[in-house]
């Protein structure tokens, strides 16, 4: 475990599935971080002004408000980042949530060292940037082909998807995705949509 992982976290988890959030909770705290559970988003709205965390696990879809209406209600007024949850591989929705203001998304189920590991990672991009050190990029590094696909990789276009729409095959398309990852210095399609939402504004 690095200096930054050794680091105690305080984490918030909004599921309304028992069982993940139950399980998550007890995996985290034995870990030694400190988790505030809520089964719902109005619960969690409710509270949100007033917490005191490093990072939110936000589930996409629960009953009464979802994991996308709170997003659109906190805004951009968080002082944490928010990483979503989904067990449906919805791209499409993980890449609207992170345009609406989530900092990463992961799928679930997930590996909870995986996700513990992730967590850490987003926090401290987070305050990296906070620190004054904006997303930026150069995107003429991106041959025609590669901007394609990173437009077409931030509309939650799958790999399939992407092949079809361009007439390649997928392990091609998957090939130009992981250099345009390398190349802008992005892990995932959300970090993608950041730093091309980044540069649009």
């Amino acid at each position: 475990m690095s200096g930054a992982e050794s680091k105690s976290l305080k984490i918030a988890i909004i599921d309304d599935d028992a069982s993940v959030r139950d399980a998550l909770t007890a995996f985290l705290s034995l870990e030694g971080h400190f988790v505030s559970a809520f089964m719902e988003g109005q619960q969690f709205l409710d509270r949100a002004k007033n917490l005191d965390i490093d990072v939110a696990l936000l589930d996409l879809l629960m009953p009464g408000l979802s994991g996308m209406q709170v997003l659109q209600q906190l805004k951009s007024q968080t002082r944490f980042p928010i990483v979503m949850m989904s067990a449906h591989g919805d791209i499409s929705s993980a890449v609207q949530a992170v345009r609406l203001g989530a900092y990463d998304f992961v799928e679930k189920p997930v590996s909870p060292t995986a996700l513990l590991d992730k967590l850490f990672d987003v926090v401290e991009r987070a305050r990296t940037e906070s620190q004054g050190m904006p997303l930026s990029a150069d995107l003429s590094v991106l041959t025609p082909r590669e901007a394609t696909i990173a437009e077409q990789l931030t509309f939650g276009h799958t790999n399939k998807e992407i092949a079809r729409n361009l007439d390649l095959s997928p392990r091609t398309v998957e090939s130009h995705r992981a250099r345009i990852f390398e190349k802008l210095k992005v892990k995932n399609v959300a970090g993608l949509v950041r730093l091309m939402s980044a540069q649009a504004t």
